[in-house]
């Protein structure tokens, strides 16, 4: 049987939506980097998908521009497209970018058995395979039979990069390597800055590379994978560089066909290279934010990276997107650079961009959901701390505006339950009672959503919001306290309309009620605009 071929460089796979007629196209790597100026965004269902293909993109980039200075990163800005570099470079390793090269497939392990071989559908998280959930994909191993190849090259990407941690199949003389620590961007929020086209997005997260120090030192004989002559392997071992963090192996992967070579039938994960160290991440990754853990013992990560948690809107860490504090947390590494570029003069001090979100939750290697989420990111939040110091207050008060709804609402509940309470108070089991009560209202929940569009608009509008009282926010800022009030308003208003006209209820809401409005109005108090509406 001839050999089949599927070589990611001329065949068509990174699906792009072009600037001009806004379709959605499949396009080469040749294709998508040459017309990188005439696409609007990479766009995928997955959004591990999405950021991994941005990452593979990034290495190309670094591999044939650097960029080692400012200088080099603003001519690549200013030429507004690629040159005969990223041509040159593809077809120097074309060889390397064959799905089926049978000594080197691309982003795969050659010597792989196929008796390791399982369905298809154990390539990605969102597919029923095995133990995981039915979550967005409602296949089943049964008749999940094949994926074209172009489907196959963007989930082996995404593979290596955000595969979860767990068991795996191993190799009969390596039965220490069942297990698998999970891939650098699993369990995270990885940020991702958007231009207006993919040629400028690419440029936003171009961080500078000069092979010794930036953006991080004790680079040794960096490449990314496809260079390697080495196959992965399982096993601990140091990074070389930011390409090699870029295109990391994290497993030994072999895709496999039976009768149609444009199609893939099954796949054999094993475990493949791993961190050396628990939070080995921090001060390399440019793409994600990192928070102190300063209680962390023996296994656990003293300087996690920010995830997506499900009943936490991500703009409630945007002060950690946006500033680093020493010892405290840590933004995005690309932020730092591109704060260096609007000190430089290279990009506009109040150029309006914006930063993506994207990634997986999970919990004990079982996929929970998966977000992408977008928050406006002017380029003053970058270096202004008067800025930063206004969002900072105005986290806070929402902040407020959530414990006051829920010491309402607890206090609510523990008044139906017992409205006379006796002067040591009310019971332990009581107040876990009560607090169960409130759970199942879901105020918490409405009062976010509610605040989740106005926050952005604010997040947006406060750099251009000067005034002469405060340097930011003096329109912006009592309008904010006003939001936060009517939100939570109508969030205690949504529950009390649900309860029952029973005297018990109706005289714990008396009881409650004023003294919800009362600490309500404190939010923002010398704010004009901070009365609560009766």
């Amino acid at each position: 049987m001839t050999q089949p071929t599927y070589n990611l460089v001329d065949r068509p796979w990174i699906p792009c939506v072009l600037r001009g007629d806004g379709s959605l196209r499949l396009l080469s790597l040749r294709e998508t980097l040459g017309r990188a100026s005439e696409i609007s965004e990479i766009v995928d269902p997955s959004p591990l998908v999405t950021v991994a293909l941005h990452r593979l993109l990034l290495a190309i980039l670094h591999r044939c521009y650097g960029p080692a200075t400012v200088d080099d990163w603003q001519a690549l800005w200013e030429a507004g497209q690629s040159d005969a570099r990223i041509d040159a470079y593809l077809d120097q390793w074309r060889h390397r970018f064959d799905l089926f090269d049978p000594v080197y497939p691309f982003y795969q392990t050659a010597d792989i058995s196929e008796e390791y071989a399982k369905p298809i559908s154990n390539i990605a998280p969102e597919f029923a395979s095995g133990n995981n959930a039915t979550l967005w994909d409602h296949s089943t191993n049964t008749h999940f039979r094949a994926l074209s190849c172009d489907q196959a090259a963007r989930y082996l990407v995404a593979l290596q990069a955000s595969a979860l941690g767990g068991l795996l199949s191993y190799r009969k003389d390596e039965k220490e390597h069942k297990s698998a620590d999970a891939a650098p961007l699993a369990n995270s929020a990885v940020a991702l800055v958007r231009g207006d086209n993919l040629w400028r997005t690419l440029l936003l997260n171009l961080h500078q590379y000069d092979g010794e120090e930036e953006p991080f030192p004790n680079q040794r004989d960096d490449r990314p994978a496809w260079e390697r002559d080495t196959p992965t392997r399982a096993g601990d071992r140091e990074v070389s560089g930011y390409l090699d963090l870029l295109t990391w192996q994290s497993r030994q992967a072999r895709l496999f066909w039976e009768g149609d070579p444009e199609r893939v039938t099954r796949v054999a994960i094993l475990k493949g290279w791993q961190f050396p160290r628990v939070g080995y991440r921090f001060g390399k990754e440019t793409m994600l934010a990192f928070r102190a853990n300063p209680n962390a013992r023996g296994e656990q990560d003293p300087w996690p990276p920010l995830g997506f948690q499900e009943d936490r809107l991500v703009w409630r860490d945007s002060l950690v997107l946006f500033q680093s504090i020493h010892e405290r947390h840590a933004r995005p590494k690309i932020l730092d650079w591109l704060a260096r570029l609007v000190y430089d003069g290279i990009l506009p001090p109040a150029a309006a961009l914006s930063l993506e979100l994207y990634g997986l939750a999970s919990n004990q290697a079982k996929p929970l959901f998966w977000r992408h989420e977008r928050l406006p990111l002017p380029t003053q939040y970058l270096h202004d701390e008067s800025l930063l110091t206004q969002l900072q207050i105005a986290l806070d008060w929402a902040e407020q505006g959530k414990n006051v709804l829920n010491h309402a609402l607890q206090l609510l509940a523990e008044r139906q339950l017992v409205p006379y309470p006796p002067p040591e108070g009310i019971s332990r089991d009581d107040r876990e009672r009560a607090r169960q009560i409130a759970a199942t209202w879901g105020a918490e929940r409405d009062y976010w959503a509610r605040l989740d569009l106005p926050f952005r608009r604010l997040l947006e509008g406060l750099p251009k919001d000067t005034g002469v009282i405060q340097p930011y926010g003096e329109t912006l800022m009592p309008q904010w306290a006003a939001t936060i009030h009517r939100a939570a308003r109508a969030s205690f208003d949504e529950v009390t309309r649900s309860l029952d006209t029973s005297g018990r209820w109706m005289r714990a809401l008396a009881i409650t009620e004023p003294m919800f409005l009362a600490r309500l109005r404190k939010i923002g108090a010398t704010s004009e605009s901070s009365s609560v509406p009766a």
